[in-house]
């Protein structure tokens, strides 16, 4: 089936897209600014004993699972802008409260809150953009939105290092405000400059040509194989590879390969910059390839950057080879990670009907918070075990195993949405 876009909707759904962008771009500065101290907020200033901090961390992956349902569904009834606008208000309420400090139970319905907004909003842009952009554009702009988002990720984390100090309490409180109103911003921007494009409200007229609405539930979209194995797949990424790239990869890297907190965070930097500098270009190497087979790429890339964590683990690696190792392992992740990001989106909007999107994108966005359950606690049996070096086979064999079920799938698919179309795509 074929989508054709009018001259009128390509200029409106351009327009759409830029404020996204630039949405985008503003929300994920604040975010840089607060996401990697959570816990150390909770324990060091809230508070909270290290046990307690990341339990009430873990509460927004289990409040993202729970609400991701509802979520996806009310979209599909009140349009996915209204649903993004809801969810980035709620995550601003959230973030706005844990600034403003109190007991650790305030910081936990401060973290629900967050949380329950977050399973709202990151499926509905996804769902969004596919209203925004024509088929043949998706992939650049789930690659492109993906590298922009890093980009301030990285950038913010920059800012709030040389601004937050365990001396200064209040230093926390401030980068918690910001991102708060980066994130009402965002909300704006939706409500101002998205209302009236199309996606904003629920549509009808916008299913596939010869295509009926058909049910509206839950069950049509489980009802659909492919898209479950595409979940499988997800999942297995989630728990095996992003599962794995904060908490786990840190502990291995300090507690076993006997790295410094300086090289822990030199790794991570590597992760962003090859996101941001070789996105777009892995992108356009790619254009012409089969989805199913970007998948297998990412589960290669993601085993083999794990194996050179391994490496650092190595006696003939200590020191400073360990440290080059492990900054390669993150390096070469966020490789694969720019071959994942223009299919996670993309496929998924490919599989589901117009009036499906919201449910489809919420189911696809819910293998995170899953993953990031399951994950971690493998990875505390492993480290934790005689042999914590276990952690790098069992994970690298499991990264492998999305990738080979990434390339089963696409026996599978159908042929528009395994192999996007060959058009020509610029920059705009």
């Amino acid at each position: 089936m074929t989508e054709v876009w009018s001259s009128e909707r390509l200029a409106v759904g351009r327009r759409a897209w830029r404020l996204s962008l630039a949405g985008t771009l503003v929300s994920s500065l604040g975010s840089g600014l607060t996401l990697p101290f959570l816990i150390v907020y909770l324990h060091a200033v809230r508070g909270a004993s290290l046990p307690v901090a990341g339990l009430v961390v873990a509460l927004s992956s289990v409040i993202g699972m729970v609400s991701s349902a509802a979520s996806g569904s009310l979209a599909d009834r009140i349009g996915l802008g209204r649903m993004l606008a809801i969810g980035l208000l709620l995550q601003a309420i959230g973030t706005g409260l844990l600034a403003i400090g109190g007991s650790i139970a305030e910081a936990a319905i401060a973290v629900t809150i967050n949380g329950a907004g977050n399973s709202a909003a990151w499926p509905s842009m996804n769902g969004l953009v596919s209203n925004q952009v024509p088929p043949e554009r998706r992939a650049r702009a789930y690659a492109l939105r993906f590298g922009l988002l890093n980009a301030g990720l990285g950038v913010g984390g920059i800012v709030s290092g040389s601004v937050v100090s365990l001396e200064h309490p209040g230093s926390f409180q401030l980068v918690y405000a910001v991102d708060a109103i980066s994130t009402a911003a965002f909300a704006a921007i939706v409500v101002v400059g998205l209302r009236g494009t199309p996606g904003y409200l629920p549509d009808p007229g916008s299913v596939h040509p010869h295509e009926d609405a058909g049910p509206r539930g839950y069950r049509s979209v489980l009802a659909d194989r492919r898209f479950l194995g595409f979940l499988a797949c997800g999942l297995l990424f989630s728990t095996f590879g992003y599962g794995q790239l904060d908490g786990p990869w840190a502990a291995f890297a300090t507690l076993v390969a006997h790295a410094s907190p300086q090289v822990v965070g030199i790794g991570f930097a590597a992760n962003t910059a090859v996101i941001v500098v070789l996105q777009l270009a892995v992108e356009r190497a790619t254009r012409r390839w089969r989805r199913s087979r970007m998948l297998l790429v990412t589960g290669v890339l993601w085993s083999v950057g794990w194996l050179f964590s391994g490496l650092a683990a190595l006696p003939a690696f200590a020191g400073v080879p360990a440290g080059i190792a492990l900054a390669l392992s993150l390096g070469v992740f966020g490789l694969g990670e720019t071959f994942y990001s223009p299919v996670n989106g993309a496929l998924t909007n490919a599989l589901a009907p117009a009036h499906l999107r919201g449910r489809y994108n919420a189911l696809a966005s819910s293998t995170w918070p899953l993953g990031g359950l399951i994950g971690p606690p493998v990875a505390g049996v492993l480290l934790g075990s005689a042999a914590p070096v276990l952690w790098v086979p069992v994970i690298a064999v499991g990264t492998a195993i999305a990738g080979l079920g990434g390339l089963r799938l696409g026996r599978v698919l159908p042929p528009e949405a395994d192999r996007p179309p060959l058009e020509p795509v610029d920059a705009s």
